[in-house]
């Protein structure tokens, strides 16, 4: 009788386990929480000279493309790139003018659309000049981390790129929790020079097309 109890004790906790484990599946992650944001354009101009790594054009681009969708930009961002070496080589010498959306919380500081940045704008395509006020969009916190291979675009030799990319550009995104250390050492690669995580407001996946506030 005895032993007939325990099983039946067994059976009442393993029952309750699993819908403690149950409750615990189905609990939505504070990442995945819909967050009230709206989307504010940017425009600027990026300057790339680094001492370890050179960047055709196209190259440049696609790193710097790749560094925003990671941070949250909308995905219809634009990079136009510059280089010194006319044959589409690598530069020592490379810039970028990019305009991209980012989201923000509504009244925060960052929500107010800033001025477009014309200096400098030279044959740039006219879109850019277009001013875009903010619109309303729902997003989530979401979080990233950068190292040597993660994701897969970056490498060690990026870490000058990476590190530019933090201090001139995060700035445009709405982050906490946000940590960085560097190790960029001039001509050589570091393993583990590239460590930075932040949380960032980022759009949902397969978000729908944000509608304009209404005034």
């Amino acid at each position: 009788m005895n032993t007939n109890k325990g099983f039946w004790m067994s059976g009442v906790l393993l029952a309750l386990a699993s819908f403690v484990a149950l409750g615990a599946a189905v609990e939505p992650a504070a990442e995945a929480t819909p967050v009230d944001a709206v989307w504010v354009k940017h425009e600027r101009n990026f300057t790339f000279m680094g001492f370890t790594s050179h960047y055709s054009c196209d190259g440049l681009e696609y790193k710097l493309k790749s560094l925003l969708r990671l941070s949250g930009a909308r995905d219809d961002l634009k990079v136009w790139s510059s280089c010194s070496e006319p044959r589409g080589g690598p530069s020592r010498i490379a810039s970028a003018r990019m305009t991209y959306w980012t989201l923000a919380l509504p009244g925060s500081p960052q929500a107010t659309a800033p001025a477009a940045d014309t200096k400098n704008l030279g044959h740039a395509p006219k879109e850019l000049k277009a001013a875009e006020s903010p619109v309303s969009a729902v997003g989530q916190w979401k979080k990233v981390q950068i190292r040597a291979g993660r994701p897969r675009e970056f490498d060690s030799g990026d870490c000058e790129l990476v590190e530019q990319f933090d201090r001139a550009v995060l700035a445009d995104f709405t982050l906490r929790n946000h940590a960085s250390r560097y190790t960029c050492i001039p001509h050589q690669v570091s393993l583990n020079g590239i460590q930075t995580d932040f949380e960032v407001l980022a759009p949902l996946p397969k978000a729908a097309a944000p509608k304009p506030i209404s005034r």
